[in-house]
């Protein structure tokens, strides 16, 4: 665990402690456990994995009252959690809105240009990177009035019977993940409860408008302006199935990103659920062209 300004974050590692570090980013309402089938095969190459749950997620504590998940906080989390680990480049690897966060982070913290902003991002992967909206003026009120429902009576979690139940919802998510995996995850993300189990992650994260990603906060315009100043390798990896972009928003991200190299896998969205290996393969060649060079 990791204490970052009254937050208590959890760590996943695997590896070898003073091997070459990969950060792993999960997406909304994920854990850093989910990682794990990409982590073990680069532990046996000799990195270190760490995988953190971000704040309101798996084990990491509750966002709670008067505090927010908005981008900005991921992003200090990130940034504490960097610095808490190495002081020395890593491989930044993110998926969906994690891949959104490692995105925002590598754009400024990548440059090496200030004394005062050390180099921390030698490398990045994008896994089905998704895009902001364009943000909509006119549904500002209506996305604000929503924030403050969740805020005043934030949703509750459905109650499941057992934990074997909680996995099956997950497979149902994702019908690629075996039934080992979703046992262990539904296992490390479901506390008793009243009548069975149920999601340990804090409720508040159903709502985009408070984490800042519906476009109003940063509108897609301003996300692929960060984008573009990127300055270390990108590897882009994309599901064939995957149904998150719309063929415009893959022209505007490679537009954003040019220099990037670009990968369909055989998957959908979740990619690191369904193509395991060959994610673990593609991190580890950015790491070597980053480390051999």
């Amino acid at each position: 665990y990791l204490d970052v300004r009254s937050h208590r974050l959890c760590l996943c590692t695997w590896g070898p402690e003073a091997g070459p570090l990969v950060l792993c980013l999960h997406g909304i309402l994920e854990q850093g456990a989910a990682w794990e089938e990409v982590a073990v095969p680069l532990a046996k190459m000799g990195y270190r994995v760490v995988a953190p749950d971000l704040r309101g997620h798996g084990r990491s504590s509750h966002i709670g009252t008067g505090n927010s998940a908005h981008l900005v906080d991921f992003l200090g989390d990130v940034d504490a959690i960097v610095t808490e680990l190495t002081d020395k480049p890593l491989i930044l690897v993110g998926h969906s809105l994690g891949s959104v966060i490692a995105a925002m982070y590598a754009s400024v913290r990548s440059t090496g240009n200030s004394a005062s902003l050390l180099q921390k991002v030698g490398a990045l992967v994008l896994v089905d990177t998704v895009l902001p909206s364009d943000g909509n003026d006119n549904e500002v009120a209506e996305q604000l009035a929503t924030h403050l429902e969740y805020l005043a009576s934030p949703p509750q979690h459905s109650i499941f019977p057992d934990v074997a139940t909680a996995a099956a919802r997950l497979r149902r998510g994702t019908p690629t993940m075996s039934e080992t995996l979703a046992l262990k995850l539904a296992s490390r993300i479901t506390e008793p409860c009243d009548g069975g189990v149920r999601w340990r992650w804090d409720p508040i994260l159903r709502n985009r408008t408070g984490i800042g990603f519906n476009g109003n906060s940063f509108p897609k315009a301003r996300y692929l302006e960060l984008l573009r100043r990127i300055q270390v390798p990108i590897t882009l990896i994309y599901g064939d199935t995957s149904n998150v972009n719309r063929a415009n928003d893959l022209s505007e991200q490679q537009a954003a990103m040019p220099q990037a190299k670009r990968v369909f896998l055989s998957g959908g969205h979740n990619l690191h659920i369904d193509a395991p290996q060959a994610i673990a393969d593609l991190i580890a060649e950015a790491a070597s062209n980053f480390y051999d060079r």
